[in-house]
């Protein structure tokens, strides 16, 4: 007599059903998991600086965040002006990859646009953002660079 239960499957069929019921079970369960990292997971932000033609040192406090989405970072450039006298500089903000600048809201930068940097010892300059979650098609690294450049007269 062949075995087999009310619904007509041998056992052998029983058993390669439930390997795929299984296998469709764990491939939600990563895909699900997978998901809620990118849209909850933090964003590696790299903070950098970029100077040219300017005697600076630029330290960044911290060179590294590991940021949540919606979290408020502080971040600090700590810069030195390494020449006899006072210089002007021009500082503009850039996020790297350049369609990730919407991913990354920043709400002060002391250091953008027009300042005077005294010389012979360090000046901190706060920086605060949030960032958006990776989600589907957002970055989960970015770079937060700011560029110093010298102000000149027109």
């Amino acid at each position: 007599m062949n075995r087999s239960d009310n619904l007509g499957y041998s056992p052998t069929k029983r058993a390669n059903l439930l390997k795929w019921i299984i296998g469709i079970v764990i491939a939600v369960v990563v895909v699900t998991g997978l998901m809620l990292w990118r849209f909850t997971g933090p964003v590696t932000v790299y903070v950098t600086a970029e100077v040219n033609d300017l005697p600076f040192e630029v330290e960044t406090i911290p060179p590294v965040v590991f940021a949540r989405p919606g979290e408020m970072v502080r971040v600090i450039y700590r810069i030195r002006n390494n020449d006899i006298v006072p210089l002007e500089a021009l500082g503009r903000v850039e996020v790297d990859p350049a369609n990730a600048s919407d991913q990354i809201q920043i709400f002060i930068t002391q250091c953008s646009g027009l300042n005077a940097f005294q010389n012979g010892y360090p000046q901190e300059y706060e920086v605060l953002f949030r960032v958006q979650p990776a989600g589907l098609t957002d970055y989960q690294q970015v770079t937060l660079r700011h560029v110093f450049d010298r102000a000149t007269l027109r």
